[in-house]
């Protein structure tokens, strides 16, 4: 099934670049380009689009407008945006935007982009059967840290954290309240992070760095320099031949953390396996 495209921007030069590279996948099918927002929204309201890569500056309104619009609206689309500088980013993402492009652009970044989009347009088809799953090397955390965390985490007396605790993120146009007990793991992109529930993937301003700080005491456990992982969703331990175990926590959006065979014990006794 191929993702059905639509490339808004004012900039003809923009357009010739996006549409070639493009051309190259067989997984995209691009139906239709053009230099306005507003006929951008009468061709979205015709045809059925997947996905679209939206300039920030545009002919009539801004891609920005044209975005909001769509998310009020009963148009559910995947949203590449492109811009001049960063200055639009933090926006860009309350509005659920899959990737954020600086011009010039790449080709390597789009077609990165573009992968992200494709794995999130299954997530839309397939919802319920789709599982994302992020495995953490060995070699980025320390293992001594990590299960005095895991003893912490677990311990009988371990308090559970209190429901006040809540972070703020961005829901597509609304900002809303989540309990750090409903968190599953934090992934840093680039100076903002994104958000991961059993469920949800949620964008928020705070840089992973602001968030680690904000989360000690808790749970949570920095694992890697991109993800911090909150112990308590930690559900399964897993083999894998060769001896290899790793800790899985809950939800759609999984992430395995690697232990050492002789670790594995230790690991036990703290569950009380």
């Amino acid at each position: 099934m191929r993702v059905k495209t639509l490339i808004v921007s004012a900039s003809c030069q923009e357009r010739t670049f996006l549409r070639k590279v493009l051309d190259k996948r067989d997984d995209i099918e691009i139906i239709g380009e053009t230099v306005s927002a507003r006929e951008a929204f009468k061709l979205i309201r015709a045809i059925p689009y997947d996905l679209l890569f939206i300039d920030i500056d545009l002919e009539d309104i801004s891609g920005l407008e044209l975005a909001k619009s769509l998310a009020n609206s009963d148009f559910p689309v995947l949203i590449i945006f492109l811009a001049k500088d960063e200055g639009c980013a933090a926006e860009a993402f309350t509005l659920d935007a899959v990737d954020y492009l600086i011009k010039p652009i790449e080709e390597v970044r789009l077609l990165n982009a573009v992968d992200r989009a494709i794995r999130w347009e299954r997530v839309l088809k397939k919802k319920n059967a789709y599982v994302e799953k992020i495995s953490i090397p060995a070699q980025a955390f320390n293992e001594n840290e990590l299960f005095q965390a895991l003893e912490k985490s677990w311990h009988k007396n371990h308090q559970k954290m209190p429901s006040i605790q809540k972070l703020p993120v961005e829901k597509g146009t609304r900002r809303i309240l989540i309990p750090y007990s409903d968190i599953v793991f934090a992934e840093a992109w680039g100076d903002y992070t994104y958000i991961y529930t059993a469920e949800e993937k949620l964008f928020t301003s705070f840089s992973l760095k602001t968030l680690e700080e904000r989360f000690r005491g808790t749970s949570f456990f920095r694992v890697h320099r991109k993800y911090l992982v909150n112990l308590d969703q930690v559900v399964e331990i897993a083999s894998l031949p060769g001896g290899i175990f790793y800790l899985r926590t809950m939800g759609k959006h999984k992430i395995e953390i690697p232990i050492s065979r002789r670790r594995l014990k230790q690991f036990k006794e703290i569950l009380g396996l």
